[in-house]
């Protein structure tokens, strides 16, 4: 009875896996859904001028449709996202997933980062799209593998951290998005994601915390 009891209690290590399987996760659902909002004056000149440098002027319409596809690759990518984790999960397992799902974050993230330099608004697209594949398994996958690992009377508290993570994610998006932080044309909020991916799932042993801090390094 004594063991059991023991078992129940909240850890460290339970409570940093919880809060960094939703940072590393459900905080990049949240702060793509609305890192796009703020910048989008500055990213509409850029797309106008990537265009015309290309092709030469380009019509309202154009460019309308363009930021449209931009804006809802995000949502097609959480389709096939929510698709993938079935295979995934069966596969990978649930903290294994969130692991792999570390890779549809950072690459997109790095994409934002270099399209100004590339000169390509097509790769905005993209990573749009691949971030999207990130939140659509991150919203499902984590949830799962939180409800795993909490003991039966901390469910519920460890239940809202996703939530919890995705407000968190939007807020800090629509701060960055600030003209006077990084939503102008010298600052990339977009790119700023990659900070923000530092590994989703140390386990319920605590050596293996070792792979934050490594994850930390990374993004930094």
């Amino acid at each position: 009875m004594k063991e059991e009891m023991d078992m129940e209690k909240m850890t460290l290590t339970l409570a940093a896996a919880s809060l960094i399987a939703g940072f590393g996760s459900s905080f990049q659902y949240g702060y793509n859904v609305a890192v796009i909002n703020s910048p989008a004056p500055e990213m509409k000149l850029f797309y106008t001028r990537i265009y015309e440098d290309r092709y030469g002027p380009m019509s309202d319409n154009l460019l309308t449709l363009l930021w449209s596809v931009t804006v809802s690759m995000y949502p097609l990518g959480g389709f096939f996202g929510s698709l993938m984790v079935a295979p995934l999960v069966n596969k990978f397992g649930r903290k294994g997933t969130l692991l792999f799902n570390n890779i549809f974050s950072i690459v997109p993230a790095i994409m934002m980062g270099v399209s100004e330099v590339a000169g390509s608004f097509e790769i905005i697209i993209a990573a749009r799209f691949l971030v999207g594949i990130c939140a659509g398994l991150s919203s499902n996958v984590v949830s799962m593998y939180l409800g795993e690992i909490a003991p039966k009377n901390y469910r519920g508290a460890i239940g809202i951290v996703p939530q919890l993570f995705i407000t968190i994610g939007i807020l800090v998006a629509q701060v960055f998005g600030v003209r006077n932080i990084l939503g102008n044309m010298e600052g990339n909020a977009q790119s700023m994601g990659f900070l923000f991916t530092v590994g989703c799932s140390p386990t319920m042993n605590s050596s293996r915390l070792q792979w934050f801090y490594d994850g930390v390094g990374l993004a930094l």
